[in-house]
């Protein structure tokens, strides 16, 4: 009897090890085998995200900084009204004019201001705009010379409203709105 009682004992400590130690021991190996197999995938791809910013980085180099400078004012990365409204004034100022009652209005979610255009769900444009409303007293031909550098300024511009109204001699008061962008 008691060598039949030994095998049994062996066997119940044996399952009792396997069931109490042996069996949670394997499944947390199991777990730690995914998270790391879940680990060499995230280094896998930031490897390669990696070797994509190296390039695109590598690409950008190429540029020359000048270009890269006029890339960026052209359309920025953030609003600047200040400088905006000084860009605009510094145009004004060569042909003898000043802006004057400057209001600076930031576009709203659906990026039509007076005009709203039904958008379903967030605004998932790339840019915002701003729109600057000011006034300026000169004569007609000085106003279209205006005009003109301001179209071939590096800043992106629309004329979005424009009204005039004669004032003493040729000179003329012109209200206008233009739009400006920037990246998001």
């Amino acid at each position: 009897m008691r060598k039949a009682i030994l095998p049994i004992v062996f066997i119940l400590a044996t399952i009792g090890i396997f069931v109490g130690y042996i069996s949670p021991a394997y499944q947390d190996v199991k777990t730690l085998r995914a998270e790391a197999a879940e680990y060499d995938q995230a280094l896998d791809k930031a490897k390669e995200l990696q070797s994509v910013r190296d390039a695109l980085l590598s690409r950008y180099n190429t540029f020359a900084q000048r270009d890269v400078a006029r890339l960026a004012k052209m359309l920025p990365d953030h609003v600047d009204n200040v400088r905006l409204i000084l860009d605009i004034d510094g145009i004004a100022s060569k042909y003898n004019m000043r802006t004057r009652n400057v209001v600076v209005t930031e576009e709203g979610g659906n990026g039509g201001g007076g005009n709203a255009v039904n958008v379903v769900g967030p605004d998932t444009r790339p840019y915002n705009s701003v729109v600057v409303s000011f006034s300026v007293a000169a004569t007609y031909e000085d106003f279209k010379r205006f005009l003109t550098d301001l179209e071939r300024s590096l800043r992106l511009v629309d004329l979005t409203s424009l009204s005039f109204s004669k004032r003493d001699g040729d000179l003329y008061q012109f209200d206008l709105s233009i739009r400006t962008y920037w990246l998001k």
